[in-house]
């Protein structure tokens, strides 16, 4: 027993060692990675694209099962109240010009046959397996770009997160110091060195800062149920952020040239096009000749009394060939055909139209990316001395040198400006996401979005 518990106990310890390391790691929450491979795998969109997927393969696979060899099974059995009658000419029997009504057949009629059809030229056929094919693989674009959107959205959501996080950060800050500067005017109240409306006023201060984070604190639980919505996590499950302050201020100081683009909406485009090609070919090869074999064969029982025996049955076996061949449609494949190319006319003009789109949101991605960084550089000076002048500021009117009001001022102009770099450096990291997007690079360049 003693043996057994000596196995045991090393298991338990290496178990809960475990279950400690899985609850750290939910307690660091969720980095903007981590949200991506979420999204990637849990959101509803991706997987109804996954069905789409899953639906055009079994259609592809529809198409070409007629290239195999059809094959039925058929039986049928009538069994006749009354004999059908056959007027024949009286000449047969010794009576002319009389028609003289006879009874044909038998009462039980019993048909067993199997029937074997294979394709053996069918020009539409092989066209319709190609669009079946050019299906599947527009559905996975379509996938491809939903994931690049879902990146997109979870990206800047993130990023939306972050920048209230960081702001509610700020607001404890100055909050804290507000305290701090709280009990020295008190302090000085009680000494008679400070008037106590200066101690009211900071109270006001206080509360407006309490009610800026009640603000922050909604506003952060909203955006993060939306994040978890384009994630496709449960709106009930615990759900943190996890980045460094480290981590939003990396910024890159060299700037892409405008190089193209490869994006997929302009290939689901292409695709579509060449689809729509592909259908013109298969109208006109309508046009021409269907040949099939076909092999039959069968059983006949026939008996005016339901007597399965070996007698009565007949057999039969036909092997021939089938050719169809379309010689007036009433114009139906012509005008099929010109409908095709006015769809292929109107895919051109969507072509034109989503490039110059794409070049106008590069040059602008670019441009905005340039001008964040240089507002970057100048936020950051303007929060240097915003610091500074609201250090020796308080510096000040702890001497008595000044009044509350250069405080309050000084401590508003430092509040903005934390905010202000906050924001500039969540812009940029938002036109760098744009950029990778308005390139089509976005989905593959997931890593240069995280850094």
């Amino acid at each position: 027993m003693k043996y057994q518990l000596k196995k045991i106990y090393p298991l338990f310890f290496l178990l809960l060692f475990v279950t400690r390391i899985n609850a750290q790691e939910s307690l660091r929450g969720y980095t903007l990675e981590k949200c991506i491979d979420y999204a990637l795998k849990g959101n509803n969109v991706i997987q109804q694209h996954n069905s789409e997927i899953g639906e055009s393969e079994y259609k592809r696979k529809e198409q070409q099962s007629q290239l195999l060899p059809q094959v039925s099974i058929n039986s049928q059995y009538d069994r006749y109240i009354e004999i059908p009658s056959t007027i024949l000419p009286g000449e047969i029997i010794g009576q002319p010009g009389e028609k003289i009504s006879v009874q044909a057949g038998t009462k039980n009629v019993l048909d067993l046959s199997a029937r074997l059809e294979q394709v053996i030229y069918d020009p539409s056929l092989f066209q319709g397996i190609k669009i079946a094919r050019s299906n599947v693989e527009l559905q996975r674009l379509r996938k491809s770009l939903t994931e690049e959107e879902v990146i997109y959205n979870v990206s800047h959501v993130f990023y939306e997160v972050m920048s209230s996080e960081e702001e509610l950060r700020v607001v404890d800050t100055i909050s804290l110091k507000q305290e701090e500067l709280f009990q020295i005017i008190r302090q000085k109240v009680s000494e008679g060195a400070s008037r106590p409306i200066d101690l009211n006023r900071i109270q006001v201060n206080i509360n407006n800062l309490k009610l800026r984070k009640k603000g922050l604190i909604n506003v952060i639980f909203q955006q993060k149920n939306y994040l978890k919505t384009l994630i496709g996590m449960p709106i009930e499950d615990l759900f943190e952020i996890n980045y460094t302050s480290s981590e939003l201020i990396e910024i890159a100081d060299i700037f892409p040239s405008v190089t193209g683009y490869n994006y997929i909406g302009l290939d689901i485009l292409e695709k579509q096009k060449s689809i729509i090609g592909i259908q013109i070919e298969q109208e006109k090869r309508k046009y021409l000749p269907v040949l099939s074999g076909l092999i039959a064969g069968g059983y006949q029982f026939q008996s005016d009394k339901f007597r399965i025996t070996k007698d009565p049955w007949a057999s039969s076996v036909v092997v021939g060939l089938r050719l169809r061949f379309t010689i007036f449609d009433g114009f139906a494949k012509r005008n099929k055909i010109k409908q095709l190319r006015f769809q292929q006319q109107n895919v051109d003009f969507q072509i034109r139209e989503k490039q110059l789109e794409l070049d106008a949101n590069q040059h602008n991605a670019i441009n905005q990316l340039q001008t964040s960084y240089e507002s970057i550089n100048e936020q950051k000076n303007n929060l240097l001395l915003a610091e500074d002048n609201y250090n020796k500021t308080n510096l000040l009117y702890q001497e008595g040198l000044i009044d509350i009001t250069d405080v309050f001022n000084t401590e508003s102009t430092l509040f903005n400006s934390k905010i202000s770099y906050i924001k500039e450096l969540i812009n940029y990291k938002k036109s760098h996401i744009d950029l990778l997007k308005s390139q089509g690079r976005l989905r593959n360049n997931i890593k240069a979005v995280i850094r």
